[in-house]
């Protein structure tokens, strides 16, 4: 279970995002988080946050770590900031800010190693996430720099896309580049093989983090937010199949 902490400050809300803008808040363990709220992100956008952050580190993705963030309501009602309703609705996602990270620019893409290239792509294409595009003209690329120069890997509140196709993946991905040489090569076949196998065995674990309030309508009563966990885990075994790596 990730450490579940209380907001105790909203500092302000960020300007990256396009479908939801997180708000930047320390928590009571003094962290600082990017946090995205129910009642904006809804329970499927935070349950995609969550899932993928989780999966992601199988393939040792660097995703800053995560936490279940609650917001007390008294905090809200007394800030000023626009948008702060955006937190109401129940348990947040909190992602650990990355201090003094910059956004990630085209002129920057060739300095990122070839193999954690191959790895986001592969974990984008796994997970059904289509926002990550850049190009010579900008994009919604959604990957910083930390203050070392070293790719780190955020928000996936849109991900587990099952009407995301191949042309549009392969058109759009900032590492698009790497797809002739990506995975449906033998060798990188038999690589990446283990570390997917080994994400799907703790599917079990995994799915045990999520607030009931992601993953049901009425607070634990109702069906199950769609897509729902089956579904998403139906998108995921996708790799085991010659069609997943055939595409690519």
């Amino acid at each position: 279970m990730p450490e579940r902490v209380t907001a105790k400050e909203i500092i302000r809300q960020s300007s990256q995002g396009i479908s939801v803008q997180p708000f930047l808040i320390r928590a009571d363990d003094n962290q600082t988080y990017f946090v995205k709220g129910l009642s904006r992100a809804l329970g499927a956008g935070l349950v995609s946050e969550a899932l993928a952050a989780e999966l992601g580190a199988h393939l040792d993705l660097p995703i800053p770590p995560w936490r279940v963030v609650d917001i007390p309501q008294e905090l809200i009602d007394f800030s000023v900031m626009d948008n702060v309703r955006d937190l109401e609705g129940g348990p947040a996602f909190g992602s650990l800010q990355v201090e003094n990270a910059s956004d990630l620019l085209w002129a920057k893409v060739p300095d990122i190693p070839a193999e954690i290239k191959k790895r986001v792509l592969l974990f984008d294409w796994w997970i059904g996430n289509g926002d990550r595009g850049l190009g010579p003209m900008g994009g919604n690329v959604n990957l910083i720099l930390d203050q070392s120069g070293a790719l780190q890997v955020i928000d996936h509140n849109v991900a587990f896309d099952s009407s995301l196709t191949a042309e549009e993946f392969r058109m759009y991905h900032v590492f698009r580049d790497q797809l002739s040489a990506q995975t449906g090569e033998l060798l990188a076949r038999l690589e990446y093989l283990p570390m997917l196998d080994a994400a799907m065995a703790d599917w079990g674990r995994i799915t045990s983090l999520l607030p009931e309030e992601w993953v049901r309508r009425d607070s634990g009563h109702g069906d199950e937010t769609e897509p729902t966990l089956e579904q998403r885990l139906q998108l995921l075994e996708r790799f085991k199949e010659d069609q997943f790596w055939g595409q690519l």
